[in-house]
């Protein structure tokens, strides 16, 4: 049964750059907003160990291998997915 304690005008999934910015407008404009996260917690240099490294300095400079490709076909199809963020997935 649904109360007012947990009930929301909105709900955002995802606190990234456009579910943040969604919530925080959401916020201002008075709706109770619950915003739900399901990765891990990063902080801030520490959880971005290939920030600093140069395509050089990966073992396939940058491109993922074709086992890791069809070990993972949905993501291996995203741009953002390579092996300086393979980490994150």
């Amino acid at each position: 049964m649904s109360t007012p304690s947990n009930t929301y005008d909105a709900i955002v999934i995802g606190s990234g750059i456009s579910g943040g910015w969604a919530a925080k407008e959401l916020c201002d404009k008075g709706l109770k907003t619950l915003v739900l996260e399901r990765g891990r917690n990063i902080e801030h240099l520490k959880d971005y160990p290939t920030a600093t490294k140069n395509p050089w300095e990966f073992s396939h400079r940058g491109k993922l291998p074709i086992a890791m490709m069809e070990k993972n076909p949905i993501a291996g199809r995203c741009y953002a997915f390579d092996e300086s963020t393979e980490h994150f997935l």
